[in-house]
């Protein structure tokens, strides 16, 4: 009886291994986060990673469901004066600042922010939250 149950159970087994993909990596633009923030009108969500500022923004008036067009950067370490943390990178026409200053920051979606985030893109400026979550029902 016991011979029985592990080859009825190897079919499935067998059906699940096979719909893995071993070695391929699902895409993603960055590794290890470092910091996040999210905007809108337009959409837009910026990602520091280990290597890279990436950048991801909808056309004008436009929603995450939308077009949307994603640009890269070189990562840089970013400067902390009186508690404002800045990124900046790029260069001639196509240079990004990223912004984070302190304060709880309530974004379109109802979700609170530890941070007011500015990002400027070649003068462009958009406005959003960033950092972790804030759990509203903590204190």
């Amino acid at each position: 009886m016991r011979r029985a149950a592990v080859p009825a159970l190897l079919p499935p087994l067998l059906l699940l291994a096979g719909c893995a993909t071993w070695g391929e990596r699902p895409y993603a633009p960055i590794e290890n986060v470092r910091y996040t923030a999210i905007g809108h009108d337009p959409f837009w969500l910026a990602t520091i990673g280990d290597e890279s500022i990436v950048l991801t923004l909808g056309d004008e008036g436009g929603r995450a469901d939308g077009a949307l067009e994603t640009w890269a950067y070189p990562r840089v370490l970013p400067r902390t004066l009186d508690g404002v943390t800045r990124w900046e990178s790029g260069d001639g026409a196509g240079v990004i600042a990223i912004e984070a200053r302190p304060g709880p920051c309530a974004g379109s979606s109802g979700r609170r922010y530890e941070d007011h985030v500015r990002v400027t893109l070649s003068g462009r400026e958009l406005a959003g939250c960033g950092g972790r979550m804030i759990d509203v029902d903590a204190g």
